[in-house]
């Protein structure tokens, strides 16, 4: 039979083991508690982004629908000039058409 003596020492062991252990499980609640927070925190972020997402998607469909078609381009070059304007003013009427084109491009590119 063990003693008395090593009786106590074998619950000063459990205890010693008993307080690690309630320490280990104090800190794995405490991570508990920072990831909780952290997970929120970043599902909000989450839905920030997919709003701005559906808000840039309902503004390139928005632009896209003010954005004629390219059949529509002869007509509003042809609109827009006159009888009397010469090939070069026509060129530079073009060209002028072709970097506004350019501007919307590169605008709905940085949309997406």
């Amino acid at each position: 039979m063990a003693s008395e003596h090593q009786i106590i020492a074998l619950v000063e062991q459990l205890t010693h083991k008993v307080q690690i252990l309630k320490g280990i499980l104090d800190n794995g609640k405490q991570e508990i508690k920072r990831l909780e927070q952290e997970n929120a925190t970043l599902n909000e972020r989450l839905k920030e982004q997919q709003s701005l997402v559906k808000e840039l998607q309902k503004k390139q469909v928005n632009s896209e629908k003010k954005t004629p078609k390219s059949k529509d381009f002869g007509k509003l070059v042809q609109n827009n000039l006159s009888g009397t304007d010469t090939n070069a003013a026509l060129k530079k009427q073009l060209d002028e058409y072709i970097r506004e084109l350019e501007r919307c491009i590169a605008h709905l590119s940085s949309l997406s």
